[in-house]
């Protein structure tokens, strides 16, 4: 439930965008000096048909009792700059819809270049902050 101390938390750099600055000093992330901001629409939910298609999804239940896991596959040709947020998306998608299970991404690769690039790490962020690190178990 949205509340009024959730709303005053991040709705106050809607109103007072300067105080980013302050923000990024404290938790030591560089930024330019100027810059102008824009308040972008905060809905996530896509609007129009977008197909993304992991290659396979396996739910493996190990017969010892412990916890069930998904784990993604991929099948990848070559080096492919949009996979790395393809799969970002793949991992964060499949974790928030089955909560309880972990997931586990593996790429399977034809040639040992590909495998290389695949292995990652996949960094995602800003000015040297990595707020997501994808990196996939790889076959190549």
């Amino acid at each position: 439930m949205v509340t009024s101390q959730h709303e005053a938390a991040h709705r106050i750099f809607h109103e007072r965008p300067e105080l980013l600055t302050s923000v990024f000093r404290l938790l030591d992330v560089t930024v330019p000096e100027r810059a102008s901001i824009e308040v972008l629409s905060a809905d996530v939910t896509e609007i129009r048909p977008l197909e993304r298609r992991v290659d396979c999804v396996l739910r493996l239940r190990p017969c010892n009792g412990r916890r069930s896991f998904l784990l993604a596959i991929e099948t990848q040709g070559r080096r492919d700059e949009d996979k790395e947020r393809s799969w970002a998306y793949y991992q964060a998608f499949l974790q928030a819809k089955y909560r309880e299970e972990e997931v586990l991404l593996l790429v399977l690769c034809k040639d040992q270049a590909t495998a290389r690039w695949a292995s990652g790490p996949f960094a995602f962020g800003f000015g040297g902050w990595t707020a997501l690190k994808l990196t996939p178990l790889v076959l190549g």
